[in-house]
């Protein structure tokens, strides 16, 4: 996700975060941290090309591996009841698609969560002392349903993976284009370069 572009408002008890968002202009982004309503700036175009590139790879492994589920752009996935005040946005997340209903913006199981990294990702919210990307990393990673996050950087190739195992999780970080990326719980494989398919970054390599 891209940064702040205002402060942190602090959410009022009674209402819902479906009840804000539907309050504020559809072109506004926002998320819930640790009872905060956080705004999201327009991202790069790069950032867009990548996100698009990982909608497409996820989706057409998903149709050959796992039906019941979808790749989305940007859902809200509410981390309650096993972390309460938080509702995330990540930049792709896969959903099952028996939970959500026409309108709906929000949900509550993720089994993937990719996060495309802007340099004020690493900010520290002021509430917490810790980055922001890594009090989201922990939500993701509390959420019982979630099987695998994906970190991307925008302006280098480097890509860290992490998956649920038995003991916990294990990370995997690839920056050669020519690296293998494998998700097993949704069915891709491909190169590291075709996530960065037609960014800047890719076509100042030929």
């Amino acid at each position: 996700m891209t940064a702040f572009a205002t402060r942190p408002r602090p959410a009022e008890p009674h209402v819902t975060f479906q009840d804000f968002v539907a309050s504020r202009p559809d072109e506004e982004k926002w998320e819930l941290i640790e009872g905060c309503f956080v705004t999201q700036a327009q991202p790069s175009i790069d950032h867009q090309i990548i996100s698009s590139n990982l909608d497409r790879l996820l989706n057409d492994a998903l149709e050959r591996t796992a039906p019941g589920r979808i790749a989305v752009p940007n859902p809200a996935i509410d981390l309650s009841p096993t972390i309460r005040g938080h509702t995330y946005v990540p930049d792709i997340a896969i959903i099952d698609l028996a939970e959500f209903e026409p309108g709906q913006n929000v949900v509550g199981t993720l089994y993937l969560a990719v996060e495309i990294i802007s340099p004020s990702d690493r900010r520290r919210l002021s509430s917490l002392n810790r980055r922001k990307i890594d009090v989201k990393l922990a939500g993701y990673e509390a959420l019982p349903m979630c099987e695998a996050l994906l970190l991307v950087e925008q302006r280098a190739f480097d890509v860290t993976l992490s998956e649920r195992t038995g003991s916990g999780w294990v990370r995997r970080r690839m920056t050669d284009p020519d690296d293998r990326l494998v998700i097993a719980s949704a069915g891709l494989e491909c190169r590291l370069g075709d996530v960065y398919a037609r960014t800047t970054l890719a076509r100042a390599r030929r």
